[in-house]
């Protein structure tokens, strides 16, 4: 970071209020704690009290948020307007830092968050506002996965029943104008999402690279645009490989524990079930990809570490393309599959 934060401040963020909680740079004797409601006034009402706090050294707090999701989005945008450099945090990082989990309460939540600010502000990404195309986007395919989850409760039902048509069981009126209505819903959603890739030319390009790899569609590349913020926040393959949850970390410590390497569960569930399926597809291709399944069988490996080993090739592959810029090399990566 370019700025040398001395003031730092932690948000607990709900879904009517804020719980915000400020370290000051040489006063040691106690935190300061308030509540704010989570609409414009109280976000004025929070700049004014952090004013009256630090003045025009608000220029160098740095505030931490937990991610919830959509619940902060109002807050990170507002800070953002306001030049308040603001950075969010996954949940599980900062819980793993807590040193007493005894107590739980939103202040505390807050405390804590201000503490992990302290400690670990040189390792903390500022907030960037993503551009509208890719929050549109993102909300697009929240939709969609809602959509999506609904239409599989509504049908799996309705197919048990008709497979036991044979049993004589008295049959029930199959009410499904619901079903036609949320699957017109979808089919617009999708029709909105590809009109919306179709306008932005750099998105458009980005789709053409990471779906030029095999057996990865369009649904994996517009999700790993959005969670990545158009591959900004990638760094490596390796990285995104961790954040997708499909690298394995090893757990050694001492003479005593010796376990095998396995993937975390700490990792972005949407991302990583996307890239199951793509490694689901890749092992039925007739390519490096689903030679390397094919051969890796024969040798005796278990079937789910080397679908999760492909899972992390795909994964390296699109990071690759879409860092060069360049399609999807079927004799490169062939070689690189081939490497014992």
């Amino acid at each position: 970071m370019s700025v040398k934060f001395v003031h730092f401040a932690g948000i607990d963020v709900s879904k009517s209020k804020i719980d915000i909680c400020v370290l000051l740079s040489g006063d040691v004797k106690y935190p300061y704690s308030n509540c704010f409601e989570q609409s414009n006034k109280g976000f004025a009402d929070m700049k004014k009290w952090l004013r009256s706090l630090m003045g025009n050294a608000i220029k160098k707090l740095l505030i931490c948020i937990e991610n919830t999701g959509h619940y902060n989005e109002a807050v990170v945008h507002y800070l953002d307007s306001q030049q308040i450099a603001v950075s969010l945090e996954n949940a599980a990082n900062i819980k793993r830092s807590i040193r007493d989990i005894r107590k739980k309460s939103d202040p505390k939540d807050a405390l804590d968050i201000a503490r992990y600010a302290k400690h670990h502000s040189d390792e903390l990404q500022l907030w960037k506002k993503p551009i509208s195309v890719i929050t549109t986007l993102k909300q697009l395919l929240a939709q969609r996965r809602r959509l999506l989850s609904v239409l599989k409760a509504l049908k799996q039902p309705l197919e048990e029943k008709a497979f036991y048509d044979w049993s004589g069981v008295p049959k029930t009126t199959a009410y499904t104008a619901g079903i036609q209505g949320l699957e017109l819903d979808l089919k617009r959603i999708n029709e909105d999402i590809a009109q919306l890739v179709k306008e932005d030319a750099q998105m458009r390009r980005q789709v053409s690279l990471i779906t030029s790899v095999p057996s990865v569609g369009p649904i994996t590349a517009y999700h790993l645009i959005c969670y990545t913020d158009g591959f900004k926040q990638v760094k490596s393959g390796k990285q995104l490989g961790s954040y997708c949850g499909v690298v394995p970390f090893e757990r050694r410590s001492g003479s005593s524990v010796r376990k095998p390497a396995r993937v975390s569960h700490l990792a972005n569930r949407v991302l990583k079930s996307l890239l199951h399926m793509c490694a689901l597809t890749a092992t039925k291709m007739k390519n490096s990809f689903g030679d390397y399944f094919r051969r890796k069988i024969a040798e005796g490996k278990h079937k789910m570490l080397v679908i999760n080993a492909l899972r992390n090739k795909i994964v390296l592959t699109i990071t690759a393309v879409v860092q060069k810029q360049t399609r999807f090399d079927k004799n490169y990566i062939y070689q690189n599959l081939q490497k014992p």
